[in-house]
């Protein structure tokens, strides 16, 4: 069960899309089992929104889109008074979405969790430690969604890995590497849009952290804007983007809120696997551009 209604149009074009990616990226490494996309619509009647997925509910290594529901949790710790507003945690929350600083991430999920890095422990100590640092996953199992249930957000991000303690919760506990599916990221990602992630206020300090200028000469040398590259470069004059990308050696990944310039807008996420695919800078603006295309005409 998932948070959309499938509607045959959007399901049509959602076929197509993937299909269209698969015929241009396939001789360069794209297979129907290294994508994963979730794409949503508002709704034509009603207030459920259309949505087509493709592997939407497999659970995927996301890389910094994990900051996304850091992001969420910590306004969560804020109206909770469980963290209290300060020129520094804005200055943190900013860094780890606008630039997608590894640095403010990780201060971050001390903050969040009541977790440090440090020297190895003990089985008894890190089984303690492995408790606190699940406090996310706590507060997302509260929400109640059907789309969380397979989600894990314990890992701190890296620039080179994780060492210490930090290196025994990676590798040494079974199925503890952070995961979403597309599905989970669109819904979120739909309720910031809509006022309903922890509060109207706090979804908007979000959305506005989410922002991305579109203007080439804005983004065009510069990674840290995640544009180039991703969804937003693919968009056409005039539109208007919030998002959260990640990228690896291994990954490539987006999710996204766009409005076009005729008014209607969408959430496309799309999460990618494997070396040929995380170098391949041309997928994800083509099929934001198919995407936008498709929307026009539902």
């Amino acid at each position: 069960m998932v948070f959309y209604r499938r509607d045959a149009a959007l399901e049509d074009a959602g076929r197509s899309l993937i299909a269209s990616a698969l015929r241009q990226f396939g001789p360069t490494g794209l297979e129907p089992d290294s994508i994963a996309l979730t794409l949503v619509v508002p709704g034509l009647t009603d207030a459920i929104p259309r949505g087509f997925g493709h592997r939407g509910d497999c659970p995927i290594y996301p890389a910094s889109v994990i900051k996304l529901f850091y992001l969420v949790a910590a306004q969560g710790w804020l109206e909770a008074g469980r963290l209290r507003p300060s020129a520094e945690l804005d200055r943190a929350l900013a860094a780890m979405i606008r630039e997608s600083s590894n640095d403010a991430t990780n201060h971050l999920v001390d903050l969040l969790t009541g977790t440090t890095s440090g020297p190895e422990l003990s089985p008894a100590a890190l089984a303690r430690w492995l408790a606190r640092r699940r406090a996310v996953n706590r507060y997302f199992a509260r929400w109640k969604w059907p789309e969380f249930a397979a989600i894990n957000a314990t890992q701190k991000t890296w620039d080179e890995g994780p060492y210490g303690r930090e290196h025994q919760s990676r590798f040494t506990v079974e199925n503890n590497r952070n995961r979403l599916t597309t599905d989970a990221t669109a819904r979120l990602l739909g309720a910031i849009n809509a006022g309903e992630a922890v509060s109207p206020a706090h979804s908007a300090a979000m959305r506005a952290l989410l922002a991305r200028d579109l203007d080439p000469a804005v983004w065009r040398d510069c990674p840290e804007a995640q544009v180039g590259g991703f969804l937003g470069e693919g968009l056409p004059d005039g539109a208007r983007l919030w998002s959260k990308a990640g990228w690896t050696s291994e990954t490539r990944q987006d999710a996204a809120l766009i409005e076009l310039p005729g008014g209607r807008s969408f959430t496309l996420v799309v999460f990618t696997e494997g070396r040929s695919l995380a170098q391949n800078e041309r997928l994800l603006p083509f099929l934001a551009r198919e995407a936008a295309e498709a929307v026009g005409t539902l």
